[in-house]
């Protein structure tokens, strides 16, 4: 009987070969690796891992404060920045998801989606960037527009957004060896470390005065560095799917989805730990540069100082903390870090009241932070089953979307409200330790069905509880 046939990478390129003579820990999904070709597999895809983070930070990081500019509300704020995307989160990522796990094309079932939105991305950043600035030359426009056209742009950017933001997890699995995939996302979130680390530091006080040719040059850069990872990086051979060669039906396949996914009260307290985990940091999202600004009286530049502080706290603690991940157990220590992140928002909604306690909140913070994102992959890889990798990881999506729908207008409702951002803390404080409640429920499943030793994911016809 003759070895299994694989995509085999020794270096530059892949060639078509039999899997024997390599340990199995360099094998994954129809792809089998060199030392030295797993190293530059990483290194690509951390390429293309940087132009996302930087492109990622720049809605985020101005466009509350734009649309603050044009008079909108934080209650406007929350529904154009989290809530509208959340729902369209809710119908985009489990479609593109549960195709994706399907697909099989020449690129793979994960890159063409990937390559497909880069595009229309950079499109819309580039329109948002220069809104602001044709908007302020138009006189002729009536008050409202200005915050109603960049609110719809974000809109458009993140349809496509949503797409990338999704896929690009999922390819990480089918790619980088099970044994390695702590160890990778511990260099994963060194990279957005460091990418937040020069935005903030360089480019976040140069989009003050320049906000068009920010957004620009962020966005022509992750197209050329997605275009590079695509065209360097290879999927391998899956096998086919359980429902080929049967006619697709849109009815069928939201029953099935849902029947899939949703069928397994295991993964319940799973899905609500990172739901409640995600909707925990919305507020800081939206209004973190405003609470600064208009709370604590920071400049731009002094913002950006600090959070690059926080990025050069994530980059020398990742590789650490992704080692911990292989050594202790994923959910072991994404467990540590929300209890840390409960302490250091509980000491923080008392005692930051000015330039330096921000500070002080703001590396320690980073450092949870830190522990908790290098954690967070690896715990959808141990828990979640392989062959249905994405479709589980959307209906978590789907879940979690429906929270910060709620929660980002909720938010930003509260705040117009409470006319405090000081309560950014408190708000991450209260999520977080539900999440730690949610994270008690899974553990204790988690061991009945084996733990670490001898732990399998249960799978869609496997429906006990």
């Amino acid at each position: 009987m003759g070895s299994e046939s694989v995509l085999f990478r020794n270096g530059f390129r892949y060639r078509r070969a039999e899997a024997s003579g390599l340990p199995s820990a360099l094998r994954v999904e129809g792809l089998q690796y060199t030392y030295p070709g797993l190293l530059l597999t990483v290194l690509l895809i951390g390429i293309g891992a940087f132009g996302y983070f930087l492109m990622s930070s720049l809605v985020g990081a101005f466009l509350p404060v734009e649309l603050e500019k044009m008079g909108a509300s934080n209650t406007f704020i929350g529904i154009f920045i989290t809530s509208i995307p959340y729902v369209l989160n809710m119908i985009i990522t489990p479609v593109v998801s549960f195709q994706s796990d399907r697909l099989r094309t020449r690129l793979g079932r994960r890159m063409p989606y990937i390559l497909c939105s880069a595009p229309f991305v950079t499109l819309f950043l580039i329109l948002i960037g220069w809104t602001p600035a044709f908007c302020a030359g138009a006189e002729w426009m009536p008050q409202w527009l200005p915050r109603i056209l960049l609110g719809m742009l974000s809109v458009g950017y993140q349809i496509f957004f949503l797409i990338v933001g999704s896929i690009i997890y999922y390819l990480f699995p089918d790619v980088i060896p099970e044994r390695f995939i702590g160890r990778f996302m511990a260099l994963f979130s060194l990279t957005g470390s460091l990418a937040g680390f020069i935005f903030s530091r360089w480019l976040l006080p140069f989009g003050e005065n320049h906000l068009g040719w920010l957004f620009t040059a962020v966005s022509l850069f992750y197209l050329a560095v997605i275009v590079l990872m695509g065209r360097t990086v290879r999927e391998g051979a899956y096998p086919p799917p359980d429902d080929a060669g049967k006619p697709f039906s849109p009815v069928g396949m939201v029953r099935s989805y849902f029947r899939d996914c949703y069928s397994i009260p295991f993964y319940y307290s799973f899905f609500i730990m990172m739901a409640l985990s995600d909707v925990s940091t919305v507020c800081r999202a939206m209004f973190n540069l405003l609470y600064a600004k208009n709370t604590l009286g920071l400049s731009y530049a002094e913002f950006g100082e600090i959070m690059g502080w926080g990025g050069v706290v994530g980059v020398l603690l990742s590789f650490p903390v992704g080692l911990l991940v292989d050594r202790f157990h994923a959910l072991r220590v994404y467990a540590f870090g929300l209890l840390l992140v409960v302490a250091v928002n509980l000491f923080s909604f008392f005692l930051v009241h000015d330039y330096r306690s921000f500070l002080v909140s703001s590396l320690l913070l980073a450092v949870v932070y830190t522990i908790q994102g290098a954690a967070t992959l690896p715990c959808f890889v141990a828990i979640l089953p392989k062959a249905y990798y994405g479709q589980f990881s959307s209906a978590n999506a789907l879940l979690r979307a429906a929270f910060m729908a709620i929660c980002g207008a909720g938010g930003g409702a509260l705040f117009d409200w409470l006319r405090n951002y000081q309560y950014i803390y408190m708000w991450d404080f209260l999520f977080t330790a539900a999440a730690l409640g949610a994270f008690g429920v899974l553990y204790r499943s988690w061991q009945l069905r084996g733990g670490a030793q001898s732990y399998i994911a249960p799978l869609p016809r496997d429906r006990s509880p």
